[in-house]
């Protein structure tokens, strides 16, 4: 095998020049090789991205407690109003100055798509990765995996020979039956948790509960809705009756309206979609890893006194059973 140079005229001052090696006679075709494609990973301070939290506090805005998408974008339509960043000609696109490109990586946006920039800023919206004792979200519309890398063509025959160690988990828990079950309260297991009124709130407030729907809403279709346990409120009557708060439900809820039957599937499906639309909070893993573990001990003991009962019911009636052939003409009362 010889190697050699060969150059290249490109014009009359630049010689362009590449090393090709000779193997057995023949000139081997010189490959170029490919710009390699990074992305930066962001990084999260606390709820917000640091790019985003420098820029609040730049502004002069506290960013000690976490601010919702929505007034962040209207913090920088300010902004852009006060420094008047307007296109001259367009005025739907904004020209970035040195705070808002460091922000956003762009030298003009579009003032509509402010919102959609901001998304990917907020730590509730980026995923990790792994599978412990939850189900994992695997959608790519509502639970995608944040600033994914982007392999370029001549990296992927390398990447495919590397072993797979662990399967990606997002930080979203997945809405499916066998999540909900692990946080899932009847009735007669919320009334058992209130006779202790010290722990009461911190094991019911982020479980699921199931009410009757609104027979008004045309759009629910089923007769029973899952909605999750964003509080608890005590009421102003005389015997102060603790209500519940619910995520996407506007009007208090009283312990006797909660049901004290399982969930169907179609229901948990309609949970689902409630999620993919907004509606309802996006439940995190880790907060229901913590609560499962949190309401396991309380959950177990309520379903063994269930099916104890279930069982001696059961035991009953099989001797009732065995009394009536045995004695045929004996009255029961």
């Amino acid at each position: 095998m010889e190697i050699f140079m060969v150059g290249r005229m490109d014009d009359e001052s630049n010689v362009g020049s590449f090393w090709m090696e000779e193997i057995n006679g023949k000139v081997q075709t010189p490959v170029r090789r490919k710009r390699k494609y990074r992305t930066k990973k962001k990084e999260f301070h606390g709820w917000g991205s640091a790019p985003l939290i420098l820029f609040l506090q730049s502004i002069g805005r506290d960013t000690n407690k976490e601010i919702a998408q929505s007034e962040v974008a209207k913090i920088v339509m300010e902004y852009v109003k006060q420094k008047n960043l307007f296109h001259k000609t367009k005025k739907k696109r904004i020209e970035c100055d040195e705070k808002l490109h460091s922000l956003f990586k762009r030298k003009t946006i579009s003032r509509l798509k402010i919102n959609d920039l901001l998304e990917s800023h907020y730590a509730e919206n980026c995923d990790e990765s792994s599978d412990d004792v939850l189900f994992d979200s695997e959608e790519d519309d509502a639970f995608s995996m944040c600033e994914t890398p982007r392999t370029a063509p001549s990296e992927k025959r390398s990447q495919l020979k590397k072993p797979v160690f662990e399967k990606p988990r997002s930080c979203f828990a997945a809405v499916v039956p066998a999540n909900i079950k692990l946080v899932y309260l009847k009735r007669s297991l919320v009334e058992k948790l209130l006779t202790d009124p010290e722990t009461f709130e911190t094991k019911v407030v982020g479980s699921f509960i199931r009410i009757k729907s609104d027979p008004n809403d045309y759009l629910q279709k089923n007769s029973h809705q899952l909605l999750q346990v964003t509080g608890i409120k005590r009421s102003s009557e005389v015997n102060g009756e603790i209500h519940l708060q619910a995520s996407g439900f506007f009007k208090d809820i009283r312990i006797q309206m909660l049901s004290d039957d399982n969930f169907s599937e179609e229901e948990c499906e309609d949970l689902h979609r409630r999620v993919k639309d907004g509606l309802v909070k996006r439940p995190m893993t880790v907060d229901m890893e913590h609560r499962a573990r949190v309401l396991h001990e309380d959950m177990t003991k309520h379903w063994l006194a269930r099916e104890l009962t279930l069982l001696q019911n059961l035991i009953d009636r099989a001797n009732e059973k065995g009394w009536r052939r045995e004695y045929p003409f004996l009255i029961f009362i």
